[in-house]
């Protein structure tokens, strides 16, 4: 017999390439059958030679990419990311490595609070168990090492007042020379018996205000000069428990050329008024000055949200957007037909939150809402024995605003009111009110009574362009004041099922929408839960 390797050139194996010599098929006798493990040997090296080759190739033409990592990303996007995190949060990724040991220094947004400085894994420490020593000592740590450059926002919300005022002027003195454009100073945690802590106009002028843009000062004390040149560029400015005189806010507002936003709450103001025009001003917010009696609005407001006892509006054509919120209104619709018509010409969004007890005499209206474009109502109807009020009379709203596209009538009535049956007696019917610009209605607390009834139907038969009537039995005005009992779930039944029998068989353009509740969804379960924004948000969540 041949040897395997017999045909070889050169002296070369066929299969290993290797020399004669070495190979495992290279036998000493003729006639010598080869071992099959030996050949399998021989062919396996000659393959892992082969591949050795092959990989030896691709590596000398592959590209090897640079391994990124968050470190390497230019500062200005590192100081971003890094503002994005709490302040407790962002001192922490000193300790990851060198290159990160001075990135949260610069820091953009700096709130300091009992919830940011004193906040666990798992829990925060009582606010009862923190002494201002060692809030003032961890908010005077982090600004000795901030580089105090770039700072966009400084906030310190805590119960400190005018004894703590040789450590607020410093961090003040921090915001000036860091060119703040946010500041935000909030102790309204206070005791009442401590003097409150005296702004120090004097530390700014008008190099050191002019990157001031917002501000607000809580359980302060104003005592500015009269040519303070703090709030120039000043924009947005809110005021809560100041002590101030009417005086002391009139010099302020008249350093504030620029300002579009002015919010002013719990402050012992009597009157509200402007030694010269706002013109910038267009949002003002004023809420719980239960001693206020005069707001004269001379500038041009455009939205006016307002909240505590009513006082008089003087004509102001330039506001669209009117919010009043007040429980010491008797009627909604006497306040709107007195009040509103002749001083807001150019009303567009409405909206009033009060207790309606008396019945309004509004038969004759001769001033209407021509601008008037979308109107809300929440409504509190107090228990039967002192309510006089009848829901049909918001009918004549079709009329008053001829314009009007969205009506929203959020009421809360009583449950011991029944529910309409036949026996109630035949349905009210109202001379026809056609109303062509009327596209959505909202009507939310409806309990089926009678009187609501009758002024569903009167909307759905007048409002020819309407497209959608969404009817709610839950009351959602209910979600602020949590007066709500067992017996109010009841009548959310109660409300669908009158709606469903006569609103929505009296519906021949599929306009209606009931939102149906049945007797097990209310059974043994809180209603307050059924109309609380948190309480259904979480319920939506456990639903995805």
């Amino acid at each position: 017999m041949i040897p395997l390797c017999a045909g070889a050139s050169g002296g070369l194996c066929c299969i290993c390439s290797n020399h004669l010599s070495r190979c495992c098929t290279n036998f000493s006798s003729i006639g010598a059958t080869p071992r099959r493990s030996e050949s399998d040997k021989c062919r396996r090296r000659a393959k892992r030679k082969r591949h050795s080759k092959k990989q030896l190739n691709e590596s000398r033409f592959k590209i090897r990419r640079p391994r990124l990592r968050l470190c390497d990303l230019p500062s200005d996007i590192l100081h971003y990311i890094i503002s994005q995190l709490p302040i407790k949060e962002s001192v922490r990724t000193s300790i990851l490595s060198k290159h990160w040991k001075y990135v949260w220094c610069s820091h953009r947004n700096l709130e300091f609070s009992h919830k940011s400085l004193f906040k666990n894994k798992n829990s925060i420490i009582p606010y009862s168990l923190v002494k201002k020593q060692d809030f003032i000592e961890r908010v005077d740590t982090i600004l000795n090492q901030h580089s105090g450059i770039g700072v966009e926002k400084l906030e310190v919300v805590f119960s400190l007042c005018n004894e703590h005022a040789e450590y607020i002027d410093r961090w003040l003195k921090f915001a000036i020379a860091s060119k703040t454009k946010q500041l935000i100073l909030d102790f309204t945690f206070v005791q009442t018996e401590k003097e409150a802590y005296s702004f120090p106009f004097q530390l700014f002028d008008a190099t050191a205000g002019s990157h001031l843009q917002s501000m607000k000062l809580g359980s302060v004390s104003l005592k500015q000069p009269s040519d303070i040149k703090v709030l120039v560029n000043l924009t947005k400015l809110e005021l809560v428990g100041v002590n101030m005189t009417n005086e002391e806010l009139e010099t302020m507002l008249s350093n504030c050329n620029v300002l579009e936003f002015l919010g002013i709450s719990q402050c012992p103001l009597t009157s509200l008024r402007t030694r010269s025009p706002l013109n910038h001003l267009n949002h003002l917010h004023v809420s719980h000055c239960p001693l206020l009696q005069d707001l004269e609005l001379s500038f041009g407001l455009i939205t006016l949200d307002y909240e505590g006892p009513l006082v008089p509006l003087a004509s102001l054509s330039t506001l669209r957007n009117v919010c009043v919120k007040s429980s010491d209104i008797c009627s909604a619709l006497a306040y709107i037909f007195t009040e509103l018509p002749s001083t807001l010409p150019r009303l567009e969004l409405l909206t009033i939150r009060c207790e309606e007890i008396e019945r309004a005499n509004i038969l004759y209206k001769p001033l209407k809402f021509s601008y008037l474009r979308h109107l809300r109502l929440e409504l509190n109807c107090v228990p039967l024995e002192t309510r006089t009020t009848d829901v049909l009379d918001l009918a004549c709203l079709l009329d008053a605003a001829p314009y009007m596209e969205n009506l929203e009538i959020h009421m809360w009535m009583a449950w011991d009111l029944e529910r309409y049956r036949k026996r109630h007696g035949a349905l009210r019917s109202l001379p026809s009110c056609p109303h062509s610009h009327l596209k959505v209605v909202n009507m939310t607390g409806f309990y089926g009574q009678k009187d609501q009834l009758e002024l569903a139907l009167h909307i759905l038969a007048n409002a020819s362009a309407l497209e959608m009537m969404k009817i709610d039995p839950k009351p959602t005005v209910a979600a602020i004041n949590v007066y709500l009992t067992s017996d109010d779930g009841f009548c959310f039944v109660h409300g669908y099922k009158v709606a469903k029998k006569y609103i929505v068989r009296a519906d021949h353009r599929d306009v209606v929408d009931v939102v149906k509740v049945r007797c097990r969804d209310v059974e043994n379960i809180w209603p307050y839960r059924l109309v609380d924004p948190l309480y259904l948000a979480l319920e939506a969540e456990r639903n995805e």
